[in-house]
């Protein structure tokens, strides 16, 4: 896939304001993200990208403290998943503070606010009455839900997927990475999704698919694959915040009227997720 087959979007430049604008060049690039489940976007100025990309890089020493951060039952901690080559160091919001430095806490915040603009911008398109939008997200759209802060790498030394192919089970997530190896599932055949460099990556998950099921903007949640890396590869390191709902909490849909169509448990949907994931390994 060519870079210029995937949409490219910008934040307006107040950071501060709950109500930052998500644009793309032309409507129908709007579409296609929608429709695809993901796209670029060019990445705020106010993030220092450089320093946090070095954090995430000194945990492949063997000797970096932070691979001793205890596991938190199976989503958070020092993980090195089962047939993948990824491991990764994964910490939901309430944590940042206690192990994260100062300064990678207050990127995950302000991953938080572009999240917060991206889904906000899904709802108004789905056309989901405002006073809505907080009962649909379990809190998110207002700064509240809940969010992991992952820093991975990729470990050459087994022969596995880089990342099985899946979709991810929240709202939204933000992906930044150098190098190439993740694809994207089109017309039944995966694609390459290039590194553009000055971008983010942002793709759609489950649990935004399922918000926006009865609305005016269905949104798609993308099928995606890391390639298996290899010891002659640019070792992969990335930067991937999820935003999700409260994982004890409920999700709700909506129509464009106002009137519920639908709901779950957060934990009933992600665990038929979690069992089609499994049935297709």
């Amino acid at each position: 896939m060519r870079n210029s087959q995937i949409p490219v979007a910008t934040l307006s430049d107040d950071s501060a304001s709950p109500d930052r604008q998500l644009s793309f060049l032309t409507p129908e690039d709007f579409e296609v993200a929608w429709d695809l489940g993901l796209f670029y976007l060019k990445t705020p100025d106010e993030l220092d990208l450089e320093s946090v990309r070095q954090f995430g890089k000194e945990l492949i020493a063997p000797d970096c403290p932070y691979r001793q951060v205890p596991q938190y039952g199976e989503l958070e901690g020092f993980i090195t998943l089962e047939n993948n080559q990824q491991t990764k160091l994964a910490l939901r919001r309430e944590r940042w503070g206690q192990h994260y430095p100062a300064n990678i806490a207050a990127f995950g915040r302000q991953l938080d606010t572009i999240g917060v603009a991206i889904i906000r911008e899904v709802f108004h398109q789905s056309g989901i009455p405002e006073a809505l939008w907080d009962r649909a997200s379990e809190g998110y759209a207002s700064g509240g839900g809940d969010a992991f802060l992952n820093f991975v790498h990729y470990d050459t030394r087994t022969p596995d997927w880089g990342l099985r192919p899946h979709t991810d089970y929240g709202f939204v997530t933000i992906l930044d990475t150098s190098a190439p190896g993740l694809q994207i599932e089109m017309n039944g055949e995966f694609q390459d999704v290039p590194v553009l460099p000055g971008h983010l990556i942002i793709n759609f998950g489950e649990a935004l698919n399922f918000i926006t099921a009865h609305s005016d903007r269905l949104v798609s949640a993308v099928t995606h694959r890391v390639v298996s890396q290899q010891s002659s590869d640019p070792v992969r390191h990335g930067i991937v915040y999820f935003a999700n709902p409260d994982l004890d909490g409920m999700l709700w849909q909506f129509n464009a009227a106002g009137e519920e169509q639908g709901n779950s448990k957060v934990q009933d949907l992600f665990a038929q997720l979690e069992s089609r994931l499994t049935e297709t390994r």
